[in-house]
């Protein structure tokens, strides 16, 4: 049975470790509040500039713009993986990595490029080809952000070198749940499921359909596709990147107050093992007080 002062060292080293998670906890929520309200003011925009590039490649031609164009069926592929700078946020990046490494089975050979230390730190560990690593802040301000990263995915693709581009993220659905997702970002074709799958839940019936659109391209469809698409596409790759941040700090508050709750719990066990040791402590020397006594009087 431990001693009490052993017992006294372990609930003042909780205490001390509760006060840091309890901070961080306050720090992550900060985060995660602007977080949100950033994927959510530019979520409607990107889930709708989607839709309608889905519509523009059902009725443009292919052959007028290299993003449009059939993969050449050269087996090899570009990922895109983004994850936290750090961890202390449950299995948040192993489920990224996960979701990356199943996507890259179906392919002979494939690429990355990282944002995120953990994501890099990962796939390195699975012999990936980590071909860019780029650097993740700890707040995403513009589109100008990633905008290096998105010239390299466009120009990587539009030289021939891969099949298909993908974004691996992690999906924002509530403060609670977030989801490791998969959007097939080049060649613009078939439809994929919408960037932010909170905005998919409850709003079908406000959202426009643009599939019986006729477009009319001025002065050209080649020239306003050169000038749209790629501008779309990066926006879908800083959609990405917003909510990933925003599941990150929302998966790290959690697991913060989970912690803080965790070391309450057992505080509060280890205070009522102190007092009932130490009640026992005290017990045991009056017995012995008294039966000393007892001894001298006799």
């Amino acid at each position: 049975m431990p001693s009490t002062k052993e017992i006294r060292r372990r609930i003042k080293s909780i205490k001390s470790t509760r006060q840091i998670t309890k901070a961080m906890e306050l720090v992550s929520a900060a985060k995660m509040r602007k977080a949100q309200m950033q994927t959510l003011a530019t979520r409607a925009y990107a889930k709708y500039a989607w839709q309608l590039v889905q519509n523009l490649t059902v009725k443009a031609d292919p052959r007028i713009h290299a993003l449009l164009r059939p993969p050449k069926q050269n087996g090899r592929a570009l990922m895109v993986v983004m994850s936290s700078n750090r961890g202390l946020i449950g299995a948040f990046n192993n489920h990224i990595t996960e979701a990356a490494n199943a996507y890259a089975r179906k392919f002979v050979g494939v690429d990355v490029i990282t944002l995120g230390k953990k994501s890099r730190d990962s796939l390195k560990k699975l012999d990936f080809q980590i071909v860019a690593d780029f650097e993740k802040k700890d707040t995403t301000n513009s589109v100008m952000d990633i905008n290096i990263l998105s010239q390299m995915v466009i120009s990587e693709f539009v030289s021939g070198k891969y099949d298909r581009v993908a974004l691996v993220y992690m999906d924002f659905i509530s403060t609670l749940q977030q989801k490791p997702h998969v959007l097939e970002l080049l060649p613009l074709k078939q439809p994929d499921p919408s960037l932010g799958m909170m905005s998919a839940e409850g709003d079908d019936e406000f959202t426009p359909s643009f599939e019986d659109f006729d477009y009319t391209f001025e002065p050209s469809a080649q020239f306003v596709l050169e000038e749209v698409l790629p501008r779309l596409t990066i926006m879908q790759v800083y959609q990405a990147l917003l909510e990933t941040n925003a599941a990150e700090h929302s998966a790290r508050m959690v697991a913060m107050k989970n912690a803080s709750d965790a070391a309450g719990d057992l505080l509060t066990d280890l205070t009522l093992e102190y007092n009932k040791l130490r009640q026992a402590n005290i017990t045991k020397e009056i017995s012995e007080i008294v039966a000393g006594k007892l001894a001298l009087t006799n």
